[in-house]
């Protein structure tokens, strides 16, 4: 019977520095997503709630006049500006990463070395 040997590949510090940078990059990819949805959520968002509350909320099915709706129109946009800023902290403090340990710092915890 022949004997094979397998070769195990063993990590380095090398690798866990490109697989540190291949996180931070992922990362920074996230935040920009999150930014450009909520950025493009806060300028939509309020603006179609204003126009869609006051022509069709106000005065198609609670007939207001003019001036009214346009004071209750805006007082639901202000209302949307803040639930998407609720949101966007809400995101913001859930996704905060700050307290966990990156693989290269446990291995230099682990090895005694600090450089």
């Amino acid at each position: 019977m022949q004997r094979t040997t397998v070769i195990q590949p063993t990590t380095t510090v090398n690798d866990l520095v490109q697989q540190e940078e291949a996180a931070n990059d992922n990362a920074i990819w996230n935040v920009f997503r999150k930014m450009l949805f909520f950025t493009v959520m806060l300028t939509v968002a309020p603006l179609t709630s204003f126009f869609v509350s006051k022509y069709y909320v106000f005065e198609g099915i609670f007939s207001m006049t003019n001036s009214n709706s346009y004071i209750y129109s805006a007082s639901v946009a202000v209302i949307v500006v803040h639930i998407i800023l609720i949101a966007f902290l809400y995101v913001a403090f859930r996704d905060d990463q700050s307290g966990k340990k990156s693989k290269l710092e446990l291995l230099k915890e682990t090895t005694g070395k600090k450089d």
